[in-house]
């Protein structure tokens, strides 16, 4: 991961309309069938992805049943042969997530390009306004089931993050992760 791709697309955000209608209007057997032809890839119906040119598929991956992936506008794009377990929750702000080829996340996993502010206590937390910094996760990673990615976050290339791990900050190749925060437990050999 020499080149990073997570960059601010300020032509990226989409319409609140538009937004809404890709997300809420469009059945998902149809986005099912979209995807899965185009990208030739597997899309459970049962499923919920936002139809959006803006979200892609490398060929041979597989989401499974009631992953949620959306987008306000940035890129979200996944390498081939990839698998998403079930309930996951993967939403990018303006800048894009971008998973690489033969990763492996497992079920309720939760990757998030952005966040809300909300340190002011004189203003509602929805006019603070987000920060949107994007995610970036190498080949050949491995996310246990229940783990949080937050934003602005480079995972290396063959790490692995155990279950329930809350990652926080880069992550170097082939490290084995655990815990709350995510710290180095091992190295693959």
């Amino acid at each position: 991961m020499t080149t990073s791709k997570i960059r601010i697309d300020e032509k990226a955000m989409l319409k609140p309309s538009t937004r809404v209608f890709q997300r809420y209007f469009v059945p998902r057997i149809f986005a099912s069938i979209y995807f899965s032809l185009r990208y030739k890839c597997m899309i459970s119906p049962q499923s919920f992805v936002q139809m959006s040119s803006r979200i892609s598929f490398g060929s041979g991956t597989v989401v499974s049943p009631f992953a949620v992936i959306q987008t306000q506008g940035g890129r979200i794009q996944f390498g081939k042969k990839c698998a998403l377990g079930s309930f996951n929750q993967i939403s990018a702000g303006i800048v894009g997530i971008f998973v690489g080829d033969y990763v492996r996340i497992g079920p309720s996993v939760t990757l998030l390009g952005g966040s809300r502010h909300f340190s002011k206590r004189d203003s509602l937390i929805i006019n603070q306004g987000s920060s949107d910094k994007g995610l970036e996760i190498g080949n050949d990673v491995l996310i246990g089931a229940g783990a949080v990615i937050l934003p602005g976050c480079k995972i290396g290339e063959g790490a692995v993050i155990g279950a329930g791990c809350v990652v926080n900050k880069d992550i170097p190749p082939y490290c084995i992760m655990a815990g709350v925060p995510a710290r180095i437990v091992g190295q693959r050999e």
